[in-house]
């Protein structure tokens, strides 16, 4: 369902366009890519091709320069494939490593990675999170010093999406004391000396993403690739983070969408009793609250996305949609699931890729308990 309210004639044929797209080229190959534990690198540049990566970059750098209506609706007809690791690869791209870039980078820089990134030529990871400093990046280890031209580069970051495929990691480095204002951003290609991938991390979930350790050791990173002033990088971050969170919105609500779906198909096909399951009271009413709940995650969502559109400042409302939609998606998927029965645990049935892949909703982008932080500061009642 689409609320036109909302969306576009634009929009909407924005989405017929992605809907065929992810039926044809992304959902047939999910399952090889959670068995490879990683999509295939050549989807970036077929995406690219289409100006799918771009959506809200300015047309000078390969973008379409379109409202953050779009950006939703890719989003979500993206989640369609019915995983969650693939399209939180793609989301990492085009609304999580780059809004900075754009935000802070100079023509130079825009040039060269922003265009890259919008063609598919160039696929770029976000280097923040280390083994020891998640939530509290404020007190990140990895040390940039600047040696003449060049910055050397030493430290480690941890649970990076992209982190084995992408030529070029946007980190957050230390280049002055501490605190926030010691930070700094640098754009480190791949091929840099020193630059290794640690290793590939197991997960639970998300397996058609990669996810790495980073090991930065003596990397030479030109002083040309320093995002904005030396001391503003984590206010460069801020300034994308409203989107990075929405598109964990996103994620979380249209998995709760296709669970929601899929458990409908399941309940009117699966016979218990001699009548399909959905005729008795106790399904007909999960699959009602679920319903319910997919309706209020969009609804919350949709009020955020439109203040930001509106260039209004919504950091609140952001984050109560972001706590909202992926603690609520965990509530649906694990009804799915039930729906399922013993075949909600099977591989081969789409609710349970889903049930492992939503938790992470729930740790990314600002856990749950960061989130109640953000709101109560947002409301004035906590510094």
């Amino acid at each position: 369902m689409t609320h036109d309210y909302f969306f576009s004639e634009e929009h909407n044929a924005f989405r017929e366009t992605m809907r065929k797209f992810v039926s044809k080229e992304i959902e047939p190959k999910i399952e090889e890519w959670e068995e490879a534990g990683c999509y295939d690198r050549s989807i970036f540049n077929r995406m690219g091709e289409l100006g799918f990566l771009g959506l809200s970059y300015p047309l000078e750098y390969g973008g379409a320069d379109a409202d953050n209506r779009m950006s939703v609706v890719f989003w979500e007809e993206l989640v369609r494939c019915g995983a969650l690791g693939f399209p939180m690869s793609v989301m990492v791209q085009t609304d999580m490593a780059t809004p900075s870039l754009n935000h802070a980078g100079n023509h130079e820089q825009k040039e060269k990675y922003l265009k890259g990134a919008c063609s598919g030529e160039l696929l770029i990871a976000i280097g923040m999170t280390e083994p020891n400093y998640g939530s509290d990046l404020a007190n990140i280890e990895t040390r940039a010093t600047l040696e003449g031209d060049y910055y050397r580069v030493n430290g480690t970051k941890m649970f990076i999406t992209n982190g084995t495929t992408a030529n070029v990691i946007n980190t957050l480095v230390r280049t002055g004391g501490p605190g926030y204002k010691g930070c700094s951003l640098l754009l480190i290609d791949a091929d840099t000396p020193g630059f290794s991938v640690g290793k590939k991390l197991r997960k639970m979930g998300n397996l058609s993403s990669d996810t790495a350790e980073l090991v930065f050791e003596d990397c030479l990173v030109p002083r040309g690739n320093l995002l904005g002033k030396e001391g503003e990088g984590f206010y460069a971050l801020m300034a994308g983070l409203e989107k990075e969170r929405q598109t964990t919105c996103a994620l979380s609500y249209m998995a709760a969408q296709v669970a929601l779906d899929e458990s409908i198909k399941y309940a009117q096909e699966r016979m218990q009793f001699k009548k399909p399951i959905i005729s008795h009271q106790v399904i007909g009413h999960m699959i009602a609250e679920m319903a319910m709940d997919v309706e209020a995650m969009k609804r919350i969502f949709y009020h955020a996305a439109a203040l930001y559109d509106a260039k209004i400042p919504c950091n609140k409302e952001v984050s109560m949609a972001k706590l909202f939609c992926t603690e609520t998606a965990l509530k649906v998927i694990d009804k799915a699931v039930q729906i399922h029965g013993g075949y909600g645990y099977m591989r081969e049935y789409k609710v349970e890729r889903l049930y492992r892949d939503i938790k992470l909703m729930t740790i990314g982008a600002g856990t749950s308990q960061i989130m109640k932080h953000v709101i109560l500061r947002e409301m004035g009642l906590r510094v």
